[in-house]
């Protein structure tokens, strides 16, 4: 089993009483915003420290939910504070990137400052980041596919021309090349029907966070209904499950931790994104033009419905799979559980939740480190 810290980056200092969506950005204080940075790079460079396998980050906007508009420049910076550490991104949101060739060279780039440790993934985002971009998100899966085709093309060939929808180009040559060759490995997080398929025609892993652990379970097994569809077998190494995660030395010292952290995380992601959605600031009918009638249609019975996960109790997070949590046993076995019914070979941990202290964070990697690694490896 391969070990990743997941890292959103919240911004951990959302008063209550802060208006919904959008959060104005006078409630981001420079100074606050500057330490909260460091202090992440400082736990993602502790898990070198510690053996993971890699951190891993994503790309959001507009939200104190996670404040990376750029994860490049995050792999950038670790690029060069790490030696071995794999470093994640999932990712670039194609269809809001302007082009597709800026993120082929800033990639590129990052594998080789990083010595030829970059994950290259691929995200298509969420419909709030649509409209607050201007994006026509009808068009989301257009973009992203031709952006994905476009990408690989510009990493493979010496010289190369691409004709498409939305880009156009002729005689072009990227420099750098990728260090990895012919490219990084690629990450793709997809949930929908047709962007499991999508992701079975090209070999690529999925990344699955928010859903219940029976459905994260039922997208796999679509996954590899598909590819044997397509003549071949997908291992667990098509599969990447992330968790929020905490560890303490009792069960109950976690949960007084983890669950106000928890808390929070709800309230700043709701305020993000979900009200957005929910109170109407996004047009319904712009959530729907990134599915289809059929996207979800995989599901098992009972499967279906999006949970909201702000509403669940302690056990109702520990239930669903959403959060683990807990002493060295209890952690472990909720680990091994959820991998073992998934069928997934690689492991991400949020371990830094929401607003939770940085010094929690570090004792929770440490005890990670010390009691649960040994029985995952």
């Amino acid at each position: 089993m391969k070990i990743y810290n997941f890292d959103l980056l919240a911004y951990p200092h959302v008063p209550k009483e802060a208006p919904r969506t959008p959060v104005p950005s006078s409630y981001f204080d420079p100074l606050k915003g500057a330490a909260n940075y460091n202090e992440h790079l400082e736990e993602m460079i502790h898990c070198e420290e510690l053996g993971l396998d890699g951190v891993v980050f994503n790309e959001h906007h507009y939200s104190a939910y996670g404040t990376m508009p750029s994860p490049n420049l995050i792999a950038a910076a670790l690029s060069q504070k790490t030696k071995r550490i794999k470093i994640g991104v999932l990712g670039n949101i194609l269809p809001l990137r302007n082009h597709p060739v800026r993120v082929a060279e800033e990639y590129a780039m990052i594998d080789c400052l990083s010595g030829g440790r970059l994950i290259a993934g691929f995200v298509r985002g969420i419909p709030p980041e649509y409209i607050w971009y201007g994006v026509n998100p009808a068009e989301s899966r257009g973009r992203f596919e031709e952006a994905y085709e476009l990408i690989m093309t510009a990493w493979t060939q010496p010289v190369w021309s691409y004709e498409g929808k939305f880009f156009q180009l002729k005689d072009c040559a990227i420099w750098p090349r990728p260090l990895q060759q012919p490219y990084p490995p690629i990450w793709i997080a997809a949930r929908s029907a047709e962007s499991i398929e999508w992701c079975v025609k090209r070999h690529l892993p999925t990344a699955q966070v928010y859903q219940t652990t029976a459905q994260i379970e039922d997208t796999f097994n679509y996954y590899r209904k598909v590819a044997r569809d397509e003549g071949w077998e997908a291992a667990p190494n098509d599969f990447i499950l992330c968790r929020h995660i905490y560890i303490d030395e009792m069960d109950k010292k976690a949960q007084e931790i983890a669950e106000p952290a928890m808390r929070y995380f709800f309230t700043v992601f709701n305020r993000g994104f979900n009200e957005a959605i929910n109170k109407g600031a996004v047009d319904q009918r712009l959530v729907a033009a990134l599915t289809t009638e059929r996207s979800f249609n995989y599901f098992r019975e009972g499967n279906r419905e999006r949970r909201d996960f702000s509403k669940l109790d302690w056990d109702g997070l520990i239930s669903t799979g959403y959060l683990i949590a807990g002493n060295p046993d209890t952690v472990a076995r909720q680990i091994l559980d959820q991998m073992k019914q998934i069928g997934a070979g690689h492991f991400m941990g949020m371990f830094h939740i929401g607003n939770l202290h940085h010094d929690k964070v570090i004792s929770s990697l440490n005890l990670f480190k010390k009691e649960i690694m040994p029985r995952l490896q």
